[in-house]
């Protein structure tokens, strides 16, 4: 069973092989951008922040 943070995130594996290590990194960046993402319209899916004018 994976570990969650208060964000229903899972956690990194502490100890694992590093292709573990990657999926389990890979798998946490995922849930962070859902969540991030979670309850914008199509407006707030494509305002930018900050950053560079080009």
């Amino acid at each position: 069973m994976t570990d969650t943070d208060e964000q229903g995130r899972p956690e990194p594996p502490l100890a694992a092989d590093e292709l573990g290590t990657l999926v389990g990194y890979l798998e946490f960046h995922r849930a962070t951008f859902a969540w991030k993402c979670a309850g914008l319209d199509a407006a707030g899916l494509k305002a930018t922040v900050g950053g560079r004018r080009r």
